[in-house]
């Protein structure tokens, strides 16, 4: 009776895939008995027990922004497609992680490849393949197995979609000390930038310089990325005159990002964002700066000059005279000779001050002079201004 039980539940397509799951997990965390008969166990549930050289490859669906039952739905999808294309050559099997590993004999490690072709021809998304080294018995796959996982491990750096061996793998190293000053020149490119590609740029050599010894921990990778952001962030809102107007960045996106080339496009787009939000803020900065200046210039137009007025809106006289003409379309001294003549007009109009009189008054100790410029922009002299307005 217990044999026609296993039987049919051997015949149950569902649960031997499940039953062949367990033994085959049992199997590369090194958790069955070493008294049972592992290759009579394996033909049990129609599994290949025998392996030149046995190995363990692992695959996952490079989908950092998906949910959990998202990435098993794809990782399913994976194992079934395999299933078909390997038929009894090496045995694919879900690990606990949810992954599609694969058992394969060394001998035909070239299958690794021609399933990346595959996938990457049948999926819209990347497939990551961690390939441990092969053993001498199957016995010990397990240790392939814990290679393939470190193996995947390393798409941080080696990017989405490839096939990554352990033996390849190099050693990382931990972050000695945070980069103040490439964080003070990075913001300062960020903020000096023409175009989108200088930010792109400025970025890529912020991690370029950073690992230019050689690859880094992955999590001081995180940490290092999070104090960035914070850090550019203090800095714009030292820059910024309103201190809500800045950005936020999400710290578990980031933590959650499975590859370098990902934190550099989320930082990237970061500091598109916050360029715009510091650009934003030195216009509102620009015109009240231009609103103080023309104050100034209303109010003392008879002394004003340049360096008189960039010293009372804390600016130099060189930035101040860019500044407006950029602002206003006018040069400084244009911008006060109409003020001046405005107020030559209001004066000649309104009081019997004599022409000198009214000159002096708005900046001009020449008279002549004064009537000359007088006539060039009203288009007649003090004196016919006068007459024409009935004063």
């Amino acid at each position: 009776m217990q044999m026609q039980a296993e039987k049919l539940l051997l015949q149950d397509e569902c649960i031997l895939n499940w039953m062949r799951d367990r033994v085959l997990i049992d199997l590369v965390s090194d958790r069955l008995s070493k008294s049972e008969d592992l290759k009579e166990k394996l033909s049990l549930f129609n599994l290949n027990p025998f392996y030149t050289f046995p190995a363990i490859a692992l695959l996952e669906p490079s989908a950092s922004n998906k949910e959990d039952s998202e990435k098993r739905r794809i990782s399913e999808k994976i194992r079934e497609d395999l299933q078909q294309q390997l038929k009894d050559s090496s045995v694919v099997f879900t690990d606990e992680e949810g992954r599609t590993g694969i058992l394969f004999s060394w001998a035909s490690k070239g299958v690794i490849d021609r399933i990346q072709r595959m996938l990457n021809a049948r999926f819209p998304f990347p497939v990551n393949i961690g390939v441990g080294k092969p053993c001498s018995q199957l016995s010990d796959v397990h240790q392939s197995y814990k290679q393939a996982v470190q193996a995947l491990q390393n798409k941080f750096y080696k990017g989405a979609g490839q096939v990554i061996h352990f033996s390849e793998l190099g050693k990382t190293r931990p972050l000695q000390d945070y980069p103040v000053s490439r964080e003070k020149d990075l913001y300062e490119r960020m903020k000096s930038a023409d175009s989108d590609v200088e930010i792109e740029c400025a970025v890529n050599d912020f991690y370029h310089c950073i690992l230019q010894n050689g690859p880094i921990d992955v999590k001081d990778i995180y940490e290092l990325t999070i104090r960035l952001l914070v850090g550019m962030e203090k800095r714009a809102l030292e820059d910024a005159e309103k201190a809500n107007a800045s950005l936020h960045y999400e710290i578990m996106s980031i933590v959650k990002m499975e590859t370098l080339q990902e934190i550099k496009r989320y930082v990237i787009e970061y500091l598109k964002e916050l360029k715009d939000v510091i650009s934003q803020n030195e216009k509102e900065s620009h015109r009240s700066i231009i609103k103080k200046t023309l104050y100034f210039m209303e109010m003392e137009c008879q002394n004003a000059t340049l360096g008189s007025v960039a010293q009372k809106v804390y600016m130099t006289p060189t930035y101040l005279s860019l500044l407006f003409k950029m602002n206003t379309g006018k040069t400084f001294i244009e911008q006060l000779t109409d003020i001046r003549i405005d107020k030559a007009k209001d004066m000649l109009k309104n009081s019997y001050l004599k022409n000198y009189e009214v000159a002096e008054r708005v900046g001009y100790q020449d008279s002549r002079y004064f009537s000359q410029l007088f006539k060039k922009k009203v288009g007649v002299s003090p004196s016919e201004y006068r007459a024409s307005v009935g004063k």
